[in-house]
């Protein structure tokens, strides 16, 4: 199994981007959303319990994935520097003992263009961030921009970047299907 790691800011284009990988290769579209809206109606956001279940159910997924062969999985998520840094060492643990690889690929973008696009309709079919006031309060709090220190990324600044350029620059980079 090949999983595509899509990591970013909230409005850097994960899930339009992942969208559009999917389709092109045929991998399965598992977006950061599927599981936080899950928890987001039993769970307040951002808890030990929230957090904790997040991760077990991605985990599951990946490793039940790898065993069974699926081709491959274009995942998204908002990393945080040293927050999420035990999540992933477990992903690649559990991704690559059962045969699998992990791309990693971090997609940006400056802070003037995320405030452009954290307000576009498209954000609302999913419980994301949809101000300028709470993307720049999570911003200031979090480090939602750093790259995964330990691990290879390819890095794609999307803020002059057409949608269908990204997502060249990405199929160029994770190689054939």
């Amino acid at each position: 199994m090949k999983l595509i790691f899509l990591y970013g800011p909230p409005a850097s284009g994960k899930y339009t981007i992942a969208k559009l990988v999917s389709e092109k290769t045929g991998y399965k579209l598992f977006h950061n959303h599927l599981t936080v809206d899950l928890l987001k109606s039993v769970f307040e956001w951002g808890t030990p319990d929230f957090c904790r279940q997040s991760q077990k159910i991605r985990l599951d997924v990946f490793a039940e994935a790898a065993r069974q062969n699926i081709p491959g999985i274009v995942h998204t998520f908002v990393y945080e520097k040293d927050v999420d840094d035990p999540f992933i060492k477990s992903l690649l643990d559990i991704v690559q003992s059962n045969g699998g690889e992990v791309k990693f690929i971090q997609i940006y973008c400056d802070r003037n263009e995320l405030m452009k696009r954290v307000t576009e309709e498209s954000r609302t079919e999913f419980q994301k961030v949809l101000t300028t006031e709470h993307l720049a309060k999570t911003l200031d709090e979090r480090e939602w921009t750093a790259p995964i220190s330990f691990v290879e990324s390819i890095k794609i600044d999307s803020t002059h970047l057409s949608i269908s350029e990204t997502l060249e620059k990405i199929l160029e980079a994770i190689g054939p299907t």
